[in-house]
């Protein structure tokens, strides 16, 4: 994946779309720069993002724009937390059942 060109496209600044893929605006730099890679639930999100947006969008920079993303994340992050703690609800040490 090309990091600099879905950044582009997407419109964000580094440190935009660091926030929005939970990373430093340093780590999307050593992306760009090829000194390394993006994990790949990092890829599915920048893909997600991309998805969301198809066509460079005209606001992108717009606070509104990326507060609406962000919140879009924490939500998705806020599921994830639930259903891990589900899933891990009745686990003792080591992941063993208890019934």
């Amino acid at each position: 994946m090309d990091v600099k060109q879905a950044r582009d496209r997407l419109g964000f600044s580094q440190n935009e779309l660091a926030q929005i893929v939970g990373v430093s605006s340093r780590t999307i730099q050593n992306w760009e720069a090829g000194v390394s890679k993006p994990k790949p639930v990092q890829v599915d999100t920048i893909n997600r993002l991309l998805k969301m947006m198809p066509d460079p969008p005209a606001d992108a920079r717009e606070p509104d724009t990326v507060s609406r993303l962000l919140a879009i994340i924490e939500s998705q992050q806020r599921v994830i937390e639930t259903l891990t703690h589900e899933h891990n609800k009745g686990k003792g040490e080591n992941g063993v059942i208890f019934a």
